[in-house]
């Protein structure tokens, strides 16, 4: 299982963008616990980012291969309707991790940008099957209007982590998109799911282009997509932003803001 939430951003000039983060912990029936496990992929070429929570084998090995054909344009003709691209993704879901015979239910969040209006750019929907084989179950999930908020939170750690966003919700600086990072931080660091744990791991999609992973700097140490970096040898990375728990933009060698970026101070 796991802590995946979802959240939106929105700039004074209403440009929207759309935030998936997850933790990185896997764990076996008898409790061991591996937190290096990537839950988030996305395509480099498309404006497609997936993620899952519960049972982790299936849409590990899965995800990884649908992004790579999406990637190579292997699926044939790309619709420029989200639906019927869902629709597409699903058959081939449907035909690997619905033969699969699932001890637990796995849920798929597939997020997306709809280019072809500027007003709700963004189409997020919920992939779900339920335990043992069968086809999976897709609803759409409402993304709300311009203004930056929570759009949900999925997995066997949602209930836990909303009481902790609602006690964050509720403090000063609260409704602002970062509270949702705020919160997540503090859900981790709190070990009240079992199944939730590791470093967090975003993937972030914007209003023009494919969606790209945010450096994490979290406890001292550096992680991306939940495998840990040697900070050393991060002087000119491609992944440009990096966040660290207060969620302010930082240096990724150093851990510290950029000379430039807001300086956050959370209320507590």
């Amino acid at each position: 299982m796991t802590t995946m939430v979802c959240w939106k951003s929105a700039d004074q000039n209403k440009q929207q963008t759309l935030n998936l983060c997850s933790d990185s912990r896997f764990r076996d029936g008898t409790g061991n616990v591996w937190d290096c496990g990537k839950k988030l992929f996305f395509s480099r070429v498309f404006p497609d980012v997936f993620g899952f929570v519960g049972e982790a084998l299936p849409p590990q090995t899965v995800l990884a291969q649908l992004v790579d054909a999406i990637d190579s344009k292997s699926l044939g003709a790309r619709s420029s309707d989200p639906a019927l691209r869902v629709s597409k993704y699903m058959s081939y879901l449907d035909a690997t991790i619905g033969t699969f015979p699932r001890t637990r239910s796995v849920e798929i969040v597939y997020a997306t940008r709809d280019d072809r209006q500027n007003s709700s750019p963004f189409h997020i929907c919920s992939i779900f099957f339920a335990s043992g084989k069968g086809p999976g179950k897709t609803t759409t999930i409402q993304t709300g209007g311009a203004q930056s908020m929570l759009i949900r939170a999925f997995g066997s750690g949602e209930n836990e982590f909303m009481k902790m966003y609602a006690a964050v919700h509720a403090k000063q600086q609260g409704n602002m998109s970062r509270a949702v990072y705020w919160s997540f931080v503090d859900h981790l660091a709190s070990g009240a799911d079992p199944y939730t744990g590791g470093s967090p791991q975003i993937v972030r999609l914007g209003n023009v282009g494919a969606a790209s992973p945010i450096g994490i700097s979290n406890n001292g140490k550096r992680y991306l997509l939940g495998f840990e970096l040697d900070a050393s040898q991060l002087g000119e990375p491609e992944i440009k932003d990096w966040h660290d728990d207060m969620y302010q933009y930082v240096d990724p060698v150093s851990g510290q803001p950029r000379s430039k970026a807001q300086r956050i101070a959370r209320p507590r």
